[in-house]
């Protein structure tokens, strides 16, 4: 009987693990998540600056001050916490941030 000698050359990855590749799918969706609730702020915010300031503000403000807490909560999901920056790269207005409870 002969015995073969390990091959140490021949390291296993963590990629390679199953764990590894379900954490590389939690955080691509952790991402995609994320960029979803940011377009759905941008979207809102766009129809919030075009909009006659004497009908459909508060409406608007209302769906603004949802979208922007659905971005926040995801975005501490993802591990961040730095609100300043989600306030400044979509510039979220204050009336919305008081709206959830964030003073600017």
């Amino acid at each position: 009987m002969s015995v073969k000698p390990p091959n140490l050359q021949k390291t296993t990855s963590l990629l390679d693990s199953g764990a590894s590749v379900l954490d590389g799918e939690i955080m691509a969706e952790m991402a995609a998540s994320l960029g979803r609730a940011g377009r759905a702020l941008e979207a809102v915010l766009s129809e919030l600056d075009s909009a006659d300031p004497k009908r459909d503000r508060e409406a608007l403000l209302n769906d603004a001050a949802q979208k922007a807490w659905a971005l926040i909560v995801q975005y501490e999901l993802c591990g961040l916490s730095n609100q300043t920056n989600l306030v400044q790269r979509y510039r979220i207005p204050a009336e919305v941030m008081a709206r959830i409870g964030i003073a600017g």
